[in-house]
Parts: structure tokens; C-alpha cells; sequence
């Protein structure tokens, strides 16, 4: 067993190993590409590093590494020593020997001929070329199971290991639970801000006061100075009290008026330093998680010229803006991308160098990787000199996989040929290899990205090359959002997706080609409901509706909504995997009162929406004929019991939307208290819940002799079978697995028990 002090060891060495590696790799590739300036400093750094390696290894006992890198060490130092140059056979070897450090740290399994095949070329080229070195001990490849540390090589000699948990120096999931508190600090932070904006209006409220008293306040003065004058009667009587109070209660306005300013001012100061405090604290964090791009370029280089290799092409791979730092948690989830994308460029991009130099280009294809900073977000771009995209080729290949018909090929723009690139399936390689031809490279690329509330941009021109743009915000727990209303619900869209909010006169609206349209800056635009795309009912009759022009993949379209609430920055909540498939939503965030809002994905509202079919109803002019509807069916009653107000807030706008009058409670104790007052068509409960869970609200309900009748449907994450039959023996009528939780399943099966 390894101790606690062995353990943190451990987790230093990874850490370290990793930056050997490398260090490793880029040194390797300069050499080979002839772009390290001193070729000797390089083979000295690379002979330090293994010598580091080789002594690092051997304190935390992991021999296999220590063999390697005493190999490499070998190596190094014979080529220092011009005794043999590193010749691209050799520095295959190399890549392979460090391929194999790279798996262990991985935890990747290492089969045996591969190690032992490895380890013997390197011997081999030792003897051949520096016979004095002195041979290493060889690691137990065949020794039954020998231990290493915390390392074990199993009976077939593969290596049965488990890494230290990825970090910067921090454990990532540290820094991520840190900043998880953080965001719900801004929460607080936000409801401050809130409580500050309530005491505002009191002040408006008695600013207002102040003005009605000041008009009628010469009548009070006219009205007190009669009654002095007069007689006293008991009518006098009471209007003079009645004035006397009047006049007080001026005096405790005002005085209540100089406490609540006090209160605004210290309100308003706690706010300030607070915020200033959670802001700190955010950049501080978020600095912790920062990692320079370069920390990701070895693997990139390393991927470059091996597919150079395999492919036959000669291609130079050029660097850009390697030192921008950027998110750990965005860096891993760009790795993907940028890797198909690279893929790409030398597959589909770069020509064989026979083919270049009849074109009268350099036989040495170029590749840009380039990262910056642009204002609040982080720019990758892909760029490379090679064929460039063939407009035809795409269109033709599109109509052949049925995305577009041949009428609509002719009129597309060459951008929205190009934006047909990304849909999953469509390729225009006439044959499938090992580095593509499937057609799903660029729907990844898209996908990963939009995850992260980025977009991606493409540039080509034909025979020059072409660059993808990758684009994702800097801060990824923090979202600028338009809060609008369809219906009776808020609902948010990110800022950078809206391009234009305007109101319009109803007869400004206009048909072509089936389609409703309007005229903005003199351009034709398509224009939906978003009620009917979500579900509500059409919005009521009106002279003048409201437009909110979204913009994806180079389109724009103008969506009808009920009014337009403000502009603010949201703290997002993270979806649950039973929430992260539903239509048009891309996830959850905070308003400034705790009020949870679902935030639309605006790429699929405009990808997934046939324009043709919804759109804003033409004006009542036009409708003189169309017969009334008729009136709608009562709806249906759904009590939903669900513990997280994320879950709630999604499961109440999927049911809402489908026409389902939606209550909530927030576990079974509260639930139960409202099933005795009202009537409801359906229950649907989470299973794990405090105070009463699921199963135990489900027993009652089916015990009682008037609820007895109820469906009810439960939620859940557990997955054993035992567990399923535990919520079928309570009496539930249908249960449903939180992780094959989609929209169109949770209306079927309501729809069955129903």
C-alpha cells in the first residue's frame, strides 16, 4: 500500500513528467524541422530533461519510465557528441519510446510486444552508436506481476495504472467547487443589488407622497385656519384632530423618509464592497485556472507531422499567440476541435507537394494555429494554405444526403454553402480513410464549440486555403442576456446572439414565397413566432408587435415575443443530464430575486425551425374570413415534486408549453399538503427528496381511498433494478430514468398513464 506522503509524490511527479514530456516533443520537432536556432542547446535541454526524469522516476520507484528515460538519456548525449545525427528513423524511435512514458501517465495500457519492442530498438540503437553506455536494469516484463510503486505490470505485462487527478498544480475539481461558491456568492450578491432596487422604490414611493401633500398642503393650511375661527363643534372637533394627525404623520414620514435614505446609503455602500469583494475573488480564481495555450501546442505539433508523415506531404506547422492564457475547462474542451480541425487542413487542405508546385505554390504546405484575446472572448483560428473549399463540390454533395433539393442550390450564397459543412454525414471525400471521409468532424467542431456558447466562422477562397474561427467567451459561469416574455413566462437569450430588438406596426409584415417577412434597413428577413415555436398560445391581437432578430451561422431571423424585460448579466446553473437534450433550451440561470429562467439556445431556434410553417399571424385585415377558433379543451392539472428548482423550473416549461396546467412542491410533505386541497390529472415526483421521498409520497397516494386513481410517474438517477422495482412495488404507474430523460419521452409516457 502507498502511504498519504507517497501519494503526494506521486501527484508532484505527474505533474512534473508531464512538462518533461513536453519538453521532449518540442524539442524533437525543431530538430526535425530544422527550426530550433541552436541545435545544440536543444539536445542539451532534452538530455537535461531525461537525465530529470530518469532520477524523478527512480524516487517514486516507477522502473519503466526510469528505463526509458535512461534510454533517452543515452541517446542525447551520443548525439551531443556528433558520435550519430537524429535521422527521421531514429526520431520515430524517439516519438514511440515517448508515446510510451505518455500512456503510463495516462493510465493507457501498454501491450507487451510493443513495449518490449520499443525497448529493445533502443537498446540496439545505443549499441550501434554508443556501445560504453552503461545498460539499465530491465523492467519485469515477464515476471508474472512484479510491483512498481503503485504501478503493477499484470501477468500479460500491460501496465495496470491510475494517474493523479488532472489539475494546474490545484485539483481542477477543487477549483471548480470553488468556483461553483462563487457563483452562488454573485447569487447573494445579485440579491443585495435586488433588496437595494426595493428600498429605491420605497424612496419613489414617498417622493410621490411628498407631491400629493404638497398640493393639497394650502388646502390643509386654508381648511385649519377656519376651523380656529369658527365655533367648536364636535364636527370641528374631529376635523381638527384629523388635521393634527395629519400634520404628525408628515413629521413620521419625513423622519421614516431620513432613515430609509440612511438605510439606501449603507445599503448601497455594503453592496458596493461586497461586489467589489466577489469580483476579486472571481478574478483571482480565475487566474488560478489559467494555462498558457502553449501547454496544448506539443500535442498538436506532435499530430501534425505524424499525419504529415503518413499522408506524404510535406507541411509546416506556424504558432501564433502560444503564450494567451486561457481557462483550463475551456482549453480541454477546444483540444477536440482544434485537433479535427487540424486533421483536416492536411487531409482536405494541404496538396501533395507534386500537386502545389504545378500550381506554382511552395512544395511546403503552411498551417497557422493562432490564439488572442479579443475583448471578452478567446479567438482560435485554423488556417491553412491548401486547396480551399469547392462550392459545387459541397452543393452537389448536399443534395446528394438530402439537405437541400436542387432548386435551392442555385440560389444559395457561397456562405450558406458553406455552412452546410457542418451537418453530420455530409462529405465530399470520395473514399473513407483513416484520417476522414465519415462527415462528422465539422458537426464536432460546431457541437463542442456552441457547448462552451461559442460559434464558429469559416473563410475560404478556392486554390488559397481557408480558416475556421473558433470563438468562445472568456468566463464561462457568468452570461449577458436579453430577459423577454412569450406568454406568461421570462425566458433568456445570450446578448451576443441578438442583434436587433425593434417594435413594428402588424401591416409592416409581409408574404413572399409563403413565407412571412419584414423589411429591416431594407433587407427582406423571415419572421417566426416564438409562441408557437414553444408551444404557447398565438400572442393576443395587436396593431404593433415586438421583434427580437437572432443571429446563427450567418443567418438572421426576426422572432415575435410578448414585450422585452431588460438586458443583464445571469449566473448560469449547470443542466442535469435528464435536462440536457430539451428543445431550444441550452440551460438554466439566476436572476437577480433566486428566480430561476431557462436560457434558449438562439443556434437552435434558427437551425431547427422550418421557416415556412411559423410564422407571425398576418394582419386582422386579411383574416376577415378565417372563422373563430374554438374555444381550447380545460387543461389538464400535472403536480410536479422535485427537490431542485432547476429541475422544476425545466420540467414545469416542458408541460406548460405542452398545454399542462403545472403546480409545484418541493418534496413530499408539501405535495401531500396540496393534493388534500386540490385536484390534480397527474403527479410527477422525484424519487430521492427530503423529509418525504418519492416512494413514500407515491405509497400515500395509493393507499388513500380518493387519490388512489391518481397516476403518478417517478423521476430518478438510480438505475438498479432493485431500485426500479422498489418505486413499481409503491404503486407508481410509469418510471422514468433521469438519464434517458428527453422532452418527447416525458409527454409519451404521461400520455400512456393518462
Amino acid at each position: 500500500m502507498t502511504s498519504p506522503s507517497d501519494t503526494d509524490l506521486l501527484n508532484i511527479f505527474w505533474v512534473e513528467v508531464g512538462d518533461y514530456l513536453q519538453t521532449l516533443n518540442n524539442g524533437l520537432l525543431q530538430i526535425e524541422t530544422g527550426a530550433a536556432e541552436n541545435e545544440a542547446a536543444v539536445l542539451g535541454e532534452m538530455n537535461r530533461v531525461a537525465h530529470s526524469m530518469k532520477g524523478a522516476a527512480r524516487a517514486v520507484g516507477i522502473g519503466i519510465i526510469e528505463t526509458i528515460a535512461h534510454y533517452l538519456e543515452e541517446i542525447f548525449g551520443a548525439a551531443i557528441n556528433d558520435r550519430f545525427p537524429l535521422t527521421p528513423n531514429i526520431c520515430d524511435l524517439l516519438y514511440d519510446a515517448i508515446d510510451l512514458i505518455q500512456n503510463v501517465v495516462n493510465g493507457v495500457e501498454n501491450p507487451t510486444e510493443a513495449l518490449a519492442s520499443t525497448l529493445a530498438r533502443l537498446e540496439q540503437t545505443i549499441a550501434n552508436h554508443a556501445p560504453e553506455a552503461r545498460k539499465p536494469a530491465k523492467p519485469a516484463l515477464d515476471s508474472g506481476r512484479a510491483t512498481i510503486g503503485t504501478i503493477e505490470l499484470g501477468e500479460t505485462g500491460t501496465l495496470l495504472l491510475r494517474p493523479a487527478e488532472d489539475g494546474v498544480r490545484v485539483p481542477v475539481s477543487k477549483l471548480d467547487r470553488l468556483s461553483g461558491e462563487i457563483s452562488e456568492l454573485l447569487v447573494t450578491k445579485m440579491h443585495g443589488e435586488e433588496r437595494q432596487r426595493d428600498i429605491q422604490r420605497l424612496q419613489k414611493l414617498h417622493h410621490r407622497w411628498q407631491r400629493e401633500w404638497r398640493g393639497v398642503r394650502t388646502a390643509y393650511i386654508r381648511l385649519a385656519r377656519r376651523l380656529q375661527n369658527q365655533t367648536r363643534d364636535e364636527t370641528a372637533a374631529d376635523l381638527s384632530a384629523l388635521l393634527d394627525f395629519l400634520e404628525t404623520n408628515q413629521h413620521y414620514l419625513a423622519e421614516a423618509n431620513r432613515h430609509i435614505a440612511q438605510l439606501a446609503r449603507e445599503v448601497a455602500q455594503y453592496n458596493a464592497q461586497v461586489g467589489a469583494l466577489v469580483e476579486q475573488l472571481q478574478d483571482d480564481v480565475g487566474r488560478m485556472r489559467l494555462v498558457p495555450f502553449e501547454s496544448s501546442l506539443g500535442g498538436f505539433q506532435r499530430m501534425v507531422r505524424d499525419l504529415a508523415r503518413d499522408t506524404g506531404k510535406n507541411i509546416y506547422l506556424d504558432l501564433v499567440g502560444s503564450t494567451v492564457e486561457l481557462d483550463k475547462t475551456t482549453l480541454d474542451a477546444l483540444r477536440e476541435p482544434i485537433m479535427h480541425l487540424l486533421r483536416n487542413a492536411v487531409d482536405h487542405g494541404i496538396e501533395p507537394a507534386a500537386e502545389r508546385a504545378r500550381q506554382g505554390k511552395p512544395e511546403t504546405g503552411r498551417i497557422q494555429l493562432a490564439v488572442e484575446q479579443r475583448g471578452k472572448e478567446i479567438v482560435v483560428r485554423v488556417s491553412d494554405d491548401g486547396r480551399g473549399l469547392d462550392a459545387e463540390r459541397i452543393g452537389r454533395a448536399a443534395q446528394a444526403a438530402g439537405l437541400i433539393g436542387a432548386p435551392d442550390a442555385g440560389s444559395l450564397s457561397e456562405e450558406e454553402v458553406f455552412n452546410l459543412i457542418y451537418h453530420p454525414g455530409l462529405t465530399t471525400s470520395e473514399s473513407v480513410t483513416r484520417l476522414s471521409g465519415r462527415g462528422m468532424g465539422l458537426d464536432i467542431v460546431r457541437t463542442r464549440v456552441e457547448s462552451l456558447r461559442g460559434r464558429v466562422s469559416v473563410q475560404s477562397a478556392p486554390g488559397q486555403g481557408t480558416t475556421f474561427s473558433l470563438s468562445v467567451p472568456l468566463v464561462l459561469s457568468r452570461l449577458s442576456c436579453v430577459v423577454l416574455q412569450v406568454g406568461d413566462q421570462d425566458f433568456a437569450v445570450p446578448a451576443a446572439r441578438v442583434s436587433r430588438m425593434l417594435k413594428i406596426r402588424r401591416d409592416q409584415v409581409f408574404t413572399a414565397e409563403g413565407r412571412d417577412m419584414v423589411q429591416i434597413h431594407g433587407q427582406p428577413m423571415p419572421v417566426l413566432s416564438l409562441h408557437a415555436l414553444l408551444g404557447f398560445p398565438p400572442a393576443a391581437p395587436s396593431d404593433e408587435i415586438t421583434l427580437l432578430v437572432l443571429t446563427a451561422d450567418e443567418r438572421q431571423i426576426a422572432f415575435q415575443i410578448d414585450a422585452l424585460q431588460s438586458e443583464q448579466e445571469l449566473v448560469l446553473k449547470p443542466l442535469g443530464r435528464e435536462v440536457e437534450n430539451i428543445r431550444y433550451v441550452s440551460g438554466a440561470a439566476l436572476l437577480g430575486s433566486g428566480e430561476v429562467i431557462i436560457v434558449l439556445d438562439a443556434n437552435d431556434l434558427i437551425r431547427s425551425t422550418p421557416v415556412s410553417t411559423l410564422a407571425v399571424a398576418p394582419p386582422a385585415a386579411n383574416n376577415k374570413d378565417t372563422p373563430a377558433p374554438a374555444a381550447p379543451p380545460a387543461r389538464q392539472r400535472v403536480l410536479i415534486v422535485d427537490d431542485s428548482i432547476t429541475t422544476r423550473t425545466l420540467e414545469k416549461h416542458i408541460l406548460e408549453t405542452a398545454g399542462f396546467e403545472v403546480s409545484v412542491a418541493i418534496d413530499g410533505v408539501e405535495a401531500w399538503t396540496i393534493l388534500a386541497d386540490r385536484t390534480f390529472d397527474i403527479v410527477i415526483a422525484d424519487v430521492e427528496m427530503p423529509n418525504m421521498d418519492g416512494l413514500e409520497l407515491t405509497r400515500r397516494i395509493k393507499n388513500d381511498g380518493h387519490l388512489r386513481q391518481l397516476p403518478v410517474v417517478l423521476l430518478t438517477s438510480l438505475s438498479k433494478p432493485e431500485q426500479r422495482e422498489a418505486g413499481l412495488r409503491a404503486g407508481a404507474d410509469a418510471y422514468l430514468m433521469k438519464s434517458q430523460f428527453d422532452q418527447a419521452e416525458l409527454l409519451r409516457v404521461i400520455q400512456a398513464v393518462m
